[in-house]
């Protein structure tokens, strides 16, 4: 027998599932953190606020849910109390986050959500039928939309912990709140040190006067490279490296920048970030309890603080590492002053911002190399391409007499996904020299990090023989050849089109920029 539900049953049905709300069996915060955290309430606000201020604490996760969640919705609740800054309002509703609900919000703060936050997680995905699930998504996507057009509107943001661990699917999200969580090297039982960027930002002065860092013990994360980036963000607090315990798993960003806490503006909005807050302990320290006070009083309006991006200011306490002064920009946007054409008829122009190389028929490989040569460097990039091989030059000569005038060095391949692409080629003396594209095994040889006919991220660390690529944000190759860096120990970065059997097919870089390590 066929059996087909009549219209009203399923408008009844999807309405069922619309109205779903989260719900969490956490364990009752121990007496002792209660405690704690009475006693390390301040007593008063960092500034008084303009008015009564109401926050919405929120903390429905799809993902891992952290168990210090109930812990900070206690702490985050007697802060604003306490303090008088606020009136928190602890609820997982997703109906709060409707346009109309929100407007009773001065911010919204997320406590560690996870993933997709306003749907059910995976194992209570079969108690939802296909149509059911649809909505759910449906009205997931359109619930943060609701939040990021509140921000935009003036409404505040903050983000605590896993507040980077969610709604990948969402890009806009992700630029909100600033980041993407991408691991955990420092694990929760690690004392790290955290170093103090601009002690007179008025989010810090109040809270860290005095302090060029501090040590405590926390889980700390690493971001994707993007969308995090000095570019867009006032970064606050990062982590250090080289005070802090060993990480169990190496960390991945190659630039070395660990950030903790930061702020910027979004549209009218605020929207404060930080990492800190995996442990029960984080929510009864003073220091902390007064950061998170700082930053949810910015986010409501009453703390006004400078939101200018980091990378365009001389931070006093930044390590080279991770600030933007070493950092020297290869290409201005709008000329190809620096660059010269080496072999090949292809074709190089600016275009919108943009370096756009053109396949020639008949052309052999064609280089667009910089006029200054390179030893030991950090390069960063962004390139899309077609269906086309190419790649970057590091370290390359030219010489009429040698190899018949041909570019020569090594290479960093870019090509489309399943392929070699961050793999090192030698240009013109030796053919491939990372080990891998070598294999007969296809699960060796190649792999799919490249996007295709989409914008990638690649980072270059070259020091001394070593050689090692990322892939937005993914190593790919970690080379050891000190036969190349004996032969190119210094050369020039060039940008290939290579020889290609079809006229007119592009490949385009961007944002192109050097460190040169001494």
């Amino acid at each position: 027998m066929n059996i087909s539900l009549s219209p009203l049953l399923l408008a009844c049905s999807l309405s069922a599932a619309s109205s779903w709300v989260p719900t969490f069996n956490d364990k009752p915060v121990a007496p002792q953190h209660v405690t704690a955290i009475e006693a390390a309430l301040p007593q008063t606000a960092i500034v008084a606020p303009k008015a009564a201020r109401r926050v919405l604490v929120f903390s429905a996760t799809a993902g891992y849910r952290h168990r210090s969640i109930s812990t900070g919705k206690l702490a985050l609740a007697k802060l604003g109390a306490a303090s008088g800054a606020y009136e928190a309002v602890v609820s997982d509703d997703p109906a709060n986050f409707e346009p109309e609900a929100l407007k009773a919000f001065d911010a919204v703060i997320l406590l560690s959500p996870t993933q997709d936050f306003f749907m059910p997680n995976k194992k209570q995905r079969k108690k939802f039928s296909d149509e059911e699930w649809a909505e759910l998504q449906a009205r997931h996507n359109r619930l943060v939309d609701n939040l990021l057009a509140y921000v935009e509107q003036g409404g505040g943001l903050v983000g605590i912990h896993a507040a980077t661990d969610s709604c990948y699917g969402h890009k806009a999200y992700g630029e909100a709140m600033g980041g993407y969580f991408s691991g955990h090297p420092w694990t929760a039982n690690m004392n790290v040190t955290i170093v103090v960027e601009d002690g007179e930002h008025a989010i810090i002065k109040p809270v860290f006067e005095g302090m060029k860092d501090f040590r405590i013990m926390d889980e700390i994360y690493q971001f994707k490279p993007e969308p995090y980036s000095r570019e867009k963000l006032r970064v606050l607090l990062h982590l250090d490296p080289e005070r802090s315990d060993k990480p169990k798993r190496a960390p991945a960003r190659a630039d070395g920048d660990y950030a903790v806490c930061w702020v910027q503006s979004v549209g009218k909005g605020r929207v404060f970030y930080t990492s800190l807050g995996h442990n029960h302990e984080i929510y009864s320290n003073p220091l902390m309890l007064k950061h998170y006070l700082a930053g949810i009083q910015f986010a409501t309006g009453d703390l006004k603080a400078d939101t200018t991006p980091s990378a365009k200011l001389e931070m006093p306490n930044v390590a080279p590492c991770c600030g933007s002064d070493e950092w020297q920009s290869l290409f201005d946007g709008k000329t190809l002053n620096g660059w010269t054409q080496n072999n090949g008829t292809a074709t190089y122009e600016v275009r919108d911002g943009v370096i756009v190389g053109r396949s020639v028929l008949k052309s052999p490989n064609s280089f667009l190399c910089t006029d200054k040569t390179y030893g030991d460097f950090e390069l960063e990039f962004e390139v899309k391409c077609g269906a086309i091989n190419s790649g970057v030059q590091i370290r390359s000569l030219q010489d009429d007499d040698i190899a018949k005038g041909h570019v020569q060095g090594p290479q960093v391949e870019i090509e489309h996904s399943p392929g070699q692409a961050g793999y090192i080629y030698g240009e013109a003396y030796s053919g491939w020299r990372s080990p891998e594209p070598k294999s007969k095994d296809p699960k060796v040889n190649a792999h799919r990090v490249f996007k295709n006919d989409e914008w990638n991220h690649y980072r270059i660390l070259a020091t001394g023989a070593r050689i090692q690529t990322w892939i937005n944000g993914e190593l790919v190759a970690d080379l050891n050849d000190p036969e190349s860096y004996q032969q190119f120990p210094r050369g020039m970065i060039g940008l290939q089109v290579h020889s290609h059997k079809v006229a007119d097919v592009e490949i385009e870089w961007r944002n192109i920029r050097i460190r040169e390590i001494k």
